[in-house]
């Protein structure tokens, strides 16, 4: 019986080893790319990973530099609360990414470590981002702060932005307007509102099921 059994590991091991060796690694490549599957184990830099329905890249280890010329336009007219939010992840980056605005085609890619841009749209963002306007993902894990807006649909950690909204959040809002479906932790600001809370309500005006009070509420 053990032996089978230690058999049985050997063959799952060397088909996982077989399928992580079938792809691809360089230590730098400019992006968008669509012609070999490909993981980065250095830096990337370009227009973005996932700038087409044919992006190729799995992973980038490192740095990631994103600079799009037509991000101000898609500030201004794109709007990703409008689509829901996506349930599945095609790329992930791990360590630093650094954009001009991470836009909905962003919205298949996770992000692990330090996030810095104008605005982002991801599947998740775990670790510490730093947003110019708004921050929207699907997960949001960690340090978050917009200057406008963090939106997500379930999140750990601390949120700082002038609009919190999360269907599921654990952990300390704090902002001038705070709305959560199911919140579990504090919620700090002007106005806090909430249909199910575990938790600190502290705001000018706080609101759950249970009751509406200003400064404190539970």
């Amino acid at each position: 019986m053990n032996k089978r059994f230690l058999i049985f590991l050997f063959l799952v091991s060397l088909s996982v080893f077989s399928q992580n060796d079938s792809i691809s690694s360089t230590v730098f490549s400019l992006t968008p790319r669509s012609n070999k599957d490909m993981r980065v184990n250095g830096i990337a830099i370009g227009l973005g990973i996932s700038m087409g329905n044919e992006n190729s890249l799995s992973q980038i280890n490192g740095l990631n530099i994103e600079i799009n010329p037509l991000s101000i336009f898609i500030l201004m007219f794109d709007d990703p609360s409008r689509r829901g939010f996506s349930e599945s992840s095609t790329a992930t980056i791990n360590g630093i990414s650094l954009s001009s605005g991470h836009s909905n085609q962003n919205e298949d890619i996770v992000y692990n470590g330090l996030q810095l841009s104008l605005f982002s749209a991801s599947h998740s963002c775990n670790g510490i981002s730093l947003n110019g306007f708004y921050n929207y993902a699907t997960n949001m894990n960690g340090i978050h702060g917009s200057f406008l807006l963090n939106y997500s649909k379930k999140s750990n950690g601390l949120f700082v932005s002038f609009s919190n909204y999360s269907e599921i959040n654990n952990g300390l809002q704090i902002g001038v307007f705070n709305k959560t479906e199911n919140f579990y932790g504090v919620q700090l600001g002007v106005i806090n509102k909430t249909k199910k809370q575990k938790g600190l309500q502290i705001g000018l005006w706080n609101i759950n099921s249970k009751r509406s009070m200003p400064f404190l509420n539970w």
